[in-house]
């Protein structure tokens, strides 16, 4: 994982930089160099045409410059490259050197265009919240569309449409394959799935004392942490010595028995979930847990769901009520469970459990509840143990309203957890707009004094703490029904097992889950959709596949 830093050090950083240049444009080209070399590896995979054309949206500022001389490079390399000067100008330098080279300049927007092979968004960088209009954006769309899948994007630090801070994306936003950044991530890459697969290169200047990330480093602390799964295939995978990507959540904890283990000695994780109404919740979560330890799994659940679970993974231990189920090390409350009377009953006395040794996973309906009572909230903030709540931007959005909004000032509908309302019941309250994912999530866990899993391709963590952390799934897979019951219960399995921080914990279900989504929805033919189920059997693999990896 890298560390990702705020736009305000980023600046300062930079600054600090370009008074040590020995000669103009010395730091953009070296920027540009970079992105040359991330865009030669992408144009050597499969293309749909063997001309290789790039096209180049350039703004008036450094990141136009940035393309602009990347583009000269490609261009003095063999590959045809077109430019679309999206203001109207650029920086004079980095133009005459593209032309020189012989890469063609298009300032109408009636020029014929063939279809790119990469598009190279150098519209604005950090600067680069608006989204695009006028003939940056006609370009652009005609480019996808008629390149569909085939064509592919390289976003210059940020693509052109989404906030380097907050990661809101406008809705003419550039969606990268690859983002190249520089130094260390910026925040918005942290919260914006637009970005794609972040790469960072560092930059060293011949007369500097420090490189880019060297003056991050010493400007300002660290707003977060960015992972990326390498769960598929991946355009640009391979890149050289000078570049790296944000990297995985890290080594997980090996679940296999030792010579003298037994069933408790892995953790026992206890499971309530699933009711009459949705006994298939119950199924998925205590499957996942099964499938990812081999220790005890106890099932909290009344005959009618209980048989359903039964059926579908005999080996759990099945207890009519919580009271009765004995050692826990983990309980997994929530999914399919209802919001009746009953469910909040069992809720209440989940928190109250009178150990600060158990870790409490609550999801799903438990998190309604939450939203739904002050006294159950109070029960959640009194807790010794760790408690991790996993919502879904709805369920987030519920239970923000309900917590942060009276001290906000908020009213009426809820927020989205991300810009323009995406994946949410409403879009964020106005005063909300300039806050990202990561901060109205890190509010959360501080007010509840729990870690907060907050689901998306970006998952976003936060701990109360203070600690924030996000992770780039690498696909969208698990975007299906029943998935969040799954990783509910392989995170109970894993807090249960223990040998992590709670937060470390949180990363490594993370990873698992979304490699278990990419193998499930593997077939000969090629990725296909991924039901819930068969990423719950797909967990064990999953785990091999990270134990044997270089994390």
């Amino acid at each position: 994982m890298l560390p990702a830093f705020d736009v305000a050090t980023v600046r300062a950083a930079e600054a600090n930089l370009l008074a040590c240049q020995a000669r103009p444009d010395e730091l953009m080209q070296l920027a540009a160099t970079a992105v040359a070399e991330v865009a030669q590896t992408m144009l050597d995979t499969p293309l749909p045409s063997p001309a290789a054309p790039v096209l180049i949206l350039a703004g008036p500022g450094g990141n136009g410059g940035d393309g602009l001389y990347a583009g000269a490079q490609l261009a003095r390399a063999g590959f045809p490259v077109t430019a679309v000067l999206c203001a109207g100008s650029a920086h004079a330098p980095a133009l005459d050197a593209l032309r020189a080279a012989g890469a063609v300049v298009l300032e109408s927007a009636d020029a014929p265009l063939p279809t790119p092979a990469l598009i190279i968004d150098a519209v604005a960088g950090l600067g680069s919240a608006r989204g695009l209009d006028g003939v940056a954006w006609q370009y652009y769309r005609n480019a996808r569309e008629s390149g569909a899948r085939g064509t592919r994007v390289l976003a210059v630090d940020m693509p052109a449409g989404v906030d380097a801070h907050t990661g809101h994306a406008h809705s003419q936003c550039v969606h990268a394959d690859v983002t190249i950044t520089f130094g260390y991530p910026r925040t918005g890459h942290l919260h914006a799935p637009e970005c794609g697969r972040v790469m960072v290169a560092d930059l060293k200047l011949e007369g500097a004392s420090a490189s880019f990330a060297q003056e991050l480093e010493r400007s300002g602390r660290p707003a977060g942490y960015l992972c990326h799964e390498a769960s598929l295939e991946e355009a640009g995978a391979e890149v050289g010595a000078g570049l790296r990507d944000a990297g995985s959540t890290g080594a997980i904890v090996d679940p296999t028995p030792g010579v003298r283990s037994n069933k408790y000695s892995g953790g026992v994780v206890g499971v309530a979930a699933g009711s009459q109404a949705y006994p298939g919740a119950g199924v998925l979560a205590a499957t996942a847990a099964v499938r990812a330890t081999p220790a005890l799994v106890r099932v909290i659940s009344h005959a009618s769901p209980a048989a359903a679970i039964i059926a579908a993974v005999p080996e759990v231990v099945v207890h009519p009520q919580l009271d009765a189920a004995g050692r826990m090390d983990a309980l997994v409350i929530g999914p399919g469970r209802g919001t009746d009377a009953q469910a909040a009953a069992e809720l209440a006395a989940a928190l109250q459990i009178d150990s600060g040794e158990i870790a409490l996973v609550i999801d799903a309906d438990a998190l309604t509840l939450l939203s739904q009572d002050s006294a159950l909230r109070e029960l959640l903030r009194q807790r010794r143990g760790v408690s991790v709540l996993t919502p879904h931007e709805g369920e987030f959005a519920r239970l923000y309203r309900a917590v942060c909004a009276p001290r906000d000032g908020a009213g009426g509908k809820a927020g989205s957890a991300t810009a323009g309302g995406a994946g949410g019941e409403a879009g964020p309250e106005s005063h909300l707009e300039s806050r990202s994912r990561g901060e109205l999530a890190g509010t959360l866990a501080r007010e509840l004094h729990s870690i907060v899993l907050l689901k998306g391709r970006i998952t976003t963590i936060a701990d109360p703490d203070g600690g924030l952390w996000a992770v780039n799934t690498g696909n969208s897979f698990a975007a299906t029904a029943g998935s969040g019951d799954v990783l509910a219960g392989l995170l109970g399995a894993l807090l249960a097992q223990g040998g992590q921080a709670a937060h470390q914990c949180v990363l490594s279900a993370i990873a698992i889950h979304a490699h278990a989504a990419a193998l499930a929805a593997w077939t000969p033919e090629g990725y296909a959709g991924a039901s819930a189920s068969r990423i719950a059997n797909a967990l064990p693999r999953a785990t091999a596949k990270l134990l044997r990896s270089n994390r």
